[in-house]
């Protein structure tokens, strides 16, 4: 019999009573897929389904609104204030338990953070009144009096019963990141004199008020209690002043804690993690408040491995493992470590692909994953097509992708790649310092394809003329984008090189000396991280942008283009030229103009252009020459990320397979 690889994290838990079946639970992820009340939908019960599936112990379902008209926090949040929304977490709760893992409800109001377009009057509700940024006359937030507060405890508790009714084992109440419980119990944002705020003491009125009023509400049934471990702002709570708070909310009725991080926009890259943060990072804040409280913790947040979970178990930091944007990527993730087939796990990098579509409002969804949020689609399957010839054209995470369904769903497949290297433009963008975490996806591709039937040709370009003889079923193009050179003299300098070549690998750039610094032009995403990729190999840069300062990297995902900022600003070996565009170019450096248009000369050992690129557009675009079908994916038809790549893989292969059989328009009714 075979040793399981990690047994501490697949042994059996007792919360409070409850026997959770092992150590890895689903934190609350918003995914935008609730109803336009509230409701559960059938979209909503196949996402937990596939993660329910996947071996998870616990799931705690996505934050739930107690009161709509003041605190909810998206436009397709879920709630339960009364009974029309019942039956369908009654639904959600059935699907969950039938499977074997313990469900739990997350139950929140998003005071000072509500969504101002959503909530009553276009103002949010929090301790104190805070001017509108937009309407300096009015108010952003307005403080909450006496009887609403007492009206905001009972509709916490009135969900919780209707929580218990719809059959969950567990509830957790959101006191972390800003929102209203939080508010309260923050100095950072509860400045009032009176008897809910003040000292420390009434700071905790509210929150405690609303812990034993959901505790009388739910009797046996074990409450867990989010918190912020540290807020990382001044005159906001550090771990030393949770330590001393931790056993107060234990006392007023807390079974557990469930440790993040961060408040708000006060300090967002701790609480939803960037690329940059170290694997495990918040341990030591889970490990000094399970001490200082004396219940169950769970830790949350940056743990991507398996290895990393159990021995933090083992060393006493937590004891229940919460992994949430990882079963984004992999809903299999438990399921996987616990048949030591952890090469397998699709890894989530903390690229925050997630985030930015729940920003724009797409729901929720993955870079590496384009199924989630879409799990009702049936799987692909090739149908009569199965055996014909299908041709990828680029190795980059699109033609990878692209070509590993395309034989998933059983067409008889090739990979041609230019390059002699699989990776494409992931090789680029795991280049830069702190995203070497792309490496982990680029890996798992790699493996992939290997253990897959796709046929693989690296180092030549696909022979046109042969492809027009033999003419595949399908032609998927994924040969990405090429440089959008500007029209500036001296460009064909020996001095100048693309930005993409050097993150690509292309060492040909290298300058004996670094008395001399280099010059970068552009202040877009790429610009500024060839600026910090060069800087980290012991260069002088400076970073030239026709743009503001403030604007530099405008188009990156949010979290990381916090640090990304923050990290260039700090850097000594660094030199931001805002509002200043490249005029020419000779063999000693370049003329730069600024907005007032005066020229000055500034020496650079070499130039780096990092002025954007374009879709190939190749004579394979032709159209149906080739082949019959012919689709763009990726770079090659419209410039993006590489959650655009891959998604835009997925969609182009849905739409040439014959759907299976498809999925039952009703609620997913497991009995």
């Amino acid at each position: 019999m075979e040793t399981e690889p990690f047994p501490m994290l697949f042994s059996p838990f007792d919360l409070a009573g409850v026997e959770v079946p092992n150590r890895v639970v689903m934190p609350p992820m918003s995914t935008g897929l609730a109803g336009e009340s509230g409701e559960v939908t059938a979209a909503q019960l196949a996402f937990y389904r596939e993660r329910v599936v996947g071996g998870v112990g616990m799931i705690i379902v996505e934050f739930t609104s107690v009161h709509r008209v003041s605190g909810i926090s998206e436009h397709r949040q879920l709630s339960l204030e009364d009974e029309r929304n019942l039956d369908g977490h009654r639904e959600l709760v059935r699907m969950i338990r039938s499977h074997g893992s313990v469900a739990c409800l997350q139950l929140q109001h998003g005071g000072p953070f509500a969504r101002r377009e959503f909530v009553e009057g276009g103002v949010a509700r929090g301790p104190v009144n805070i001017p509108s940024k937009r309407h300096p006359s009015g108010l952003g937030v307005k403080a909450l009096d006496d009887a609403e507060l007492e009206h905001l405890i009972e509709c916490f508790g009135r969900t919780a019963e209707l929580a218990v009714a719809a059959g969950y084992q567990a509830i957790e109440l959101h006191g972390a990141h800003g929102y209203l419980l939080t508010s309260f119990l923050s100095p950072y944002t509860n400045h009032r004199n009176d008897a809910w705020g003040g000292d420390e003491e009434r700071r905790l009125h509210f929150p405690a008020s609303v812990i034993r009023r959901v505790k009388r509400a739910i009797g046996s049934v074990p409450l867990l209690y989010r918190v912020s471990a540290d807020e990382f702002v001044a005159g906001g709570l550090s771990i030393d002043d949770m330590e001393r708070i931790a056993p107060k909310l234990v006392a007023a009725g807390a079974d557990a804690l469930h440790v993040s991080t961060g408040i708000g926009n006060g300090s967002f890259d701790k609480v939803l993690d960037p690329m940059s943060a170290p694997e495990g990072w918040r341990l030591p804040y889970s490990r000094r408040l399970r001490a200082a409280s004396g219940v169950p913790v769970i830790t949350v947040g940056q743990i991507r491995w398996p290895a990393t979970a159990e021995r933090a178990l083992r060393e006493g930091d937590a004891d229940l493992i919460a992994i949430g944007r990882p079963l984004l990527a992999d809903p299999a993730w438990a399921a996987k470590a616990r048949a030591g087939r952890v090469r397998t796990i699709r890894p989530c990098t903390s690229c925050n692909f997630c985030v930015a579509l729940g920003d724009s409002g797409q729901g929720v969804g993955c870079a590496e994953n384009p199924r989630t949020g879409h799990e009702l689609d049936p799987p692909l399957s090739a149908g009569a097509r199965r055996g014909e010839r299908a041709v990828v054209v680029g190795a980059g995470p699109g033609g990878m992708v692209a070509a590993l369904m395309l034989d998933q769903a059983g067409f008889r497949t090739e990979l041609h790649e230019a390059r002699e290297q699989l990776g494409g433009g992931l090789i680029a963008s795991a280049a830069p310092p702190f995203k070497d975490k792309l490496l982990w996806y680029l890996q798992y591709l790699k493996d992939e394809l290997a253990r897959s039937s796709v046929d693989i040709r690296l180092g030549k370009r696909v022979d046109v003329e042969l492809l027009k003889q033999e003419r595949p079923a399908v032609l998927m193009l994924a040969d990405g984008a090429n440089a959008a050179p500007p029209p500036i003299p001296g460009l064909s300098a020996p001095i100048v090189f693309d930005a993409y070549e050097a993150l690509m690998g292309d060492e040909s750039w290298r300058p004996e000396s670094t008395a001399v610094p280099l010059l970068v032009y552009g202040g877009g995403e790429t610009g500024c991280e060839t600026a910090e990729y060069l800087a980290e190999r012991g260069y002088r840069v400076v970073l030239v942008t026709r743009s503001d300062a403030k604007q530099l990297a405008r188009a990156a995902e949010r979290v990381y283009r916090m640090v990304l900022l923050r990290r260039l600003q700090e850097n000594q070996r660094i030199e931001i030229r805002d509002h200043c565009t490249l005029a020419s170019i000779d063999s000693s450096g370049v003329v730069l103009v600024d907005q007032a248009g005066i020229h000055s000369s500034q020496p650079a050992a070499r130039v780096f252009i990092a002025q954007g690129r374009r879709p190939s557009h190749s004579e394979l675009n032709s159209g149906t020459d080739f082949a019959p079908i012919v689709l763009a994916i990726g770079d090659s038809r419209q410039c993006g990320r590489i959650g655009d790549a891959v998604r835009d893989a997925y969609q182009a292969i849905k739409s040439i397979c014959v759907d299976g059989v498809p999925p039952k328009p009703l609620l997913d009714r497991v009995v």
